[in-house]
């Protein structure tokens, strides 16, 4: 169980990054049982606490309790419609046994991965093709192939096998979160409007698909900031994520290809307070809107940015999910190890996503104070490894029982959307100002 002093240690890293206060104490529910080799619960409730703290800190305002159980449950991207689950993974996608008796994982929930894996491994796209077809493959050898075709997959590797690896090397050290400085001006002196909700009038532009910036985009709209996520009709979306983490958020499509595109783009840039960038690494750079150049549009928007691997290291820019990253780094045979397993055991819940993300968020409000008071906008980069690194240094692994964590009745609430009746997990802070919408329903402008 994480004790309030515990949390607030662990957010530290964070805290003494992002400003200048000393990190805050916290009043906290009991915690519950994680399932997990290593601290998910305290991860949950660290990044949790981080948004109410950064929001209590713009408003001025006395830091909300901490529910912990309900931080978990928000790790969980349960989702319903109509009473129906939806499924959170592809059937292709998911660990093989390979031909030297190691696993590879591949993630195929975008269509074009799935379809890019079953033309490298030269079968139809069917669970047994391919793991007939994998089984005939050494474990490193698949993963070089695949990454070499732009697809995602991972050997399963041990913590040490990752510590001697050159990337885990040149990046051990990293911090949880790094900010430089775009832009300084003059103070603002903007102080909080008489709004019900903490964000009322910020403007969030959210560039982001799975998991971790949708969540960060998200956990924004529910305290009030407007945020439009931006997308594209040509791109491949998950719709279990657009629904999990679509609440408050509108929706318009974009195509940064075009100069029409481009130019709507540097129009909402002007008047964002904040850019998440989750795209692909070097997206938003490639169509003139990297960090430097959000900057040149306007002096009042700051930036946040996440990535899987990391800007630095020899996987620099590499694409990743959560659990490519649990695979790659050790987590997931940590957690067979210490539960007896003799297949692979990945967190229970998408712990790097989700604190990532809540980082992001509470970075994103930090970012928006630090302007008020100084004048100065910021670059913030998080990526999943930092992150991974961070949980680690919290402790484990651990023996555990494996288990699922399932949201209790009053930790769900349900919404009419574009989708139909849904059924999420209730915002750990803020509220829902409406439900999910369709990708692409809104118009490119700032309502």
């Amino acid at each position: 169980m994480a004790t309030a002093e515990e949390i607030r240690a662990a957010l530290e890293p964070f805290w003494n990054t992002t400003g200048d206060s000393a990190a805050p104490t916290f009043t906290a529910t009991d915690a519950v049982d994680d399932h997990s080799a290593f601290r998910t619960g305290l991860a949950a409730s660290t990044s949790v606490a981080a948004v109410l703290a950064s929001v209590a800190e713009l408003a001025g305002e006395p830091i909300a309790r901490l529910d912990q159980s309900l931080a978990l449950a928000s790790f969980t991207t349960h989702a319903r419609v109509e009473g129906e689950p939806l499924p959170k993974w592809a059937s292709l996608s998911g660990f093989y046994r390979t031909a030297d008796d190691r696993f590879v994982q591949l993630h195929c929930n975008f269509p074009h991965h799935a379809a890019g894996a079953a033309r490298r491994l030269g079968v139809p796209q069917e669970r047994l093709a391919f793991e007939r077809a994998i089984a005939g493959w050494e474990a490193a050898e698949l993963e070089s192939a695949l990454i070499a075709d732009g697809m995602i997959g991972a050997m399963y590797r041990t913590l040490d096998e990752w510590a001697e690896h050159p990337h885990a090397v040149a990046t051990a050290d990293l911090p949880l979160i790094e900010i430089t400085t775009l832009a300084e001006g003059n103070a603002s002196n903007a102080t909080p409007g008489a709004h019900d909700l903490p964000l009322s009038g910020l403007k969030v532009l959210d560039c982001s698909r799975v998991l971790a910036g949708p969540a960060a985009g998200q956990a924004l709209a529910n305290l009030g900031a407007a945020v439009l996520r931006i997308g594209a009709e040509h791109l491949p979306t998950v719709e279990t994520c657009v629904i999990a983490t679509g609440t408050g958020k509108r929706n318009t499509h974009l195509d940064l290809r075009t100069a029409d595109g481009r130019e709507t783009f540097a129009g909402l840039v002007g008047e964002a307070d904040v850019v998440i960038d989750a795209f692909r690494p070097g997206a938003l750079e490639q169509h003139g809107f990297g960090a430097s150049d959000i900057a040149a549009i306007s002096s009042r928007t700051s930036v946040v940015q996440i990535s899987a691997f990391d800007w630095t290291g020899p996987w620099a820019m590499r694409r990743g999910f959560d659990s490519i990253v649990q695979t790659t780094t050790g987590i997931a045979l940590a957690g067979a190890e210490m539960s007896n397993s003799e297949t692979p055991v990945h967190l229970p819940v998408q712990s790097l996503d989700y604190a990532t993300g809540y980082f992001a968020a509470a970075a994103a409000i930090r970012a928006v104070h630090r302007f008020r008071a100084e004048g100065r906008t910021s670059l913030t980069r998080l990526s999943l490894l930092r992150t991974r690194n961070w949980l680690l240094e919290l402790g484990g692994p651990t023996p555990f029982t494996p288990g699922s964590i399932i949201p209790t009745a009053d930790q769900l609430q349900t919404t009419d959307s574009d989708f139909g009746r849904v059924e999420l997990v209730r915002p750990f802070a803020g509220r829902w100002a409406h439900g999910p919408q369709r990708l692409g329903s809104s118009a490119a402008v700032w309502s």
